[in-house]
């Protein structure tokens, strides 16, 4: 059975103060010497409260204090190197494929180099955090010697080197820039653990997966509306919050209503695959079409997308002026452009009604109010002025 971790105060030279912590930054490395608090930007701008209750990010508790310190190992090389938060996200989603956070020999290793490890993997040729494969005998192929990629930090070290050789990885889906580096087999595999990498970060930092990739620690901050977090994450649109998630009218309303004008683009929340793109608008039971404005008297959302994110998320886009730019299996990134803002359906003037659903019930059972989802992974709707 697995310990549950307990997160101690903030050691000296690990992890220094990054972004939207109003409490202190922890990591399980040696020593455990308890330092003082250390002041930061408030939780607060990140959309989400003063502190970080760690007892309730999802799956913390079911990691051991050898994977957390694993982690927090990668993310101090992300900041030594000044790697934006966005490549600790990936990083620490990459070793979670590759060795479930364990630093991992192979049966290969020789008995004689006494290297300290947390298990043997599967993989006869490869070792360590991301499975790097060892230099053979001729020098050539390899990322290293043994010694070194079953050291974290020089095997994080290397994982980073190459990763930032790729242009674009910062806006990439984490799945898509592991497998440039990594060159697995299974490319789509890296993708399901973005949600619980972020989560990592977010715990060692303070909020480090909801700050923008910015290319020095120190100036680390919190996502505006429209920029992507380093937890994979942006608005849809920049504009204001015009109708609420909840009662309305009678009925209840299960999204947000963002006034944006007529034409502006919507982008994606976050990476995923597109699983609806298309017309819904009705009178009665007729065909009402969604390529002229609808009305209070039109149900349906007319011109609309859904797109299926890792853990199951499901984000809806509803009232486009024409037909989405994207389609059904499609794979898409955070922040690319899907439709554009119109009034098509049951709308009374052009907004994007914008919905979340949590564990793919796409029935309003599934609903949940999508200003605290968004303000959670520190991309807040609306335009804060």
């Amino acid at each position: 059975m697995r310990k549950k971790v307990i997160i101690p105060a903030v050691m000296a030279g690990v992890l220094a103060l990054l972004c939207c912590a109003g409490g202190i930054t922890a990591a399980l490395l040696g020593g455990l010497n308890p330092q003082e608090e250390q002041p930061g930007l408030n939780l607060a701008a990140c959309g989400s409260g003063s502190t970080i209750d760690l007892q309730k990010l999802p799956k913390l508790s079911e990691m051991t204090p050898e994977q957390m310190r694993n982690a927090a190992l990668i993310v101090q090389e992300g900041q030594r190197l000044t790697v934006p938060p966005r490549g600790w996200v990936i990083a620490i989603g990459t070793a979670l494929q590759e060795s479930n956070l364990r630093n991992l020999a192979n049966s290969n290793v020789p008995r004689s180099l006494n290297i300290p490890h947390e298990g043997v993997g599967r993989d006869h040729d490869s070792v360590g955090l991301f499975q790097q494969r060892p230099l053979p005998p001729d020098g050539a192929g390899g990322w290293g010697t043994v010694e070194e990629l079953m050291t974290p930090a020089t095997s994080a070290k290397k994982f980073y080197d190459k990763l930032r050789t790729i242009q674009g990885w910062e806006l990439m889906r984490l799945t898509d820039a592991a497998q440039r580096v990594q060159v697995s087999a299974f490319p789509e595999a890296y993708q399901k653990w973005e949600p619980i990498a972020a989560t990592i970060v977010d715990a060692l930092t303070g909020g480090g997966a909801r700050a923008i990739a910015v290319s020095k620690p120190d100036e680390l901050r919190c996502a505006p509306p429209g920029q992507v977090t380093a937890g994979g994450w942006a608005a849809p649109v920049t504009h204001e919050v015009t109708s609420s998630f909840g009662p309305r009218s009678g009925g209840y309303h299960y999204g947000v209503d963002l006034g944006s004008p007529r034409n502006s683009v919507i982008r994606a929340a976050s990476s995923g695959t597109v699983i609806t793109a298309e017309c819904n608008a009705h009178v009665g039971g007729d065909y009402w079409g969604c390529d002229r404005d609808g009305g209070v008297w039109v149900s349906g959302c007319g011109w609309y997308v859904e797109i299926r994110h890792a853990e199951n998320i499901v984000t809806r886009y509803c009232h486009m002026v024409t037909r989405p730019s994207v389609r059904v299996g499609d794979l898409v990134t955070v922040g690319q452009p899907i439709g554009m803002i119109g009034s098509s359906g049951n709308s009374s003037g052009p907004h994007l009604h914008y919905e979340v659903h949590m564990d793919g019930d796409l029935s309003s059972r599934g609903a949940v109010d999508p200003v605290v989802f968004m303000a959670g992974r520190g991309a807040p709707l609306g335009n804060p002025g």
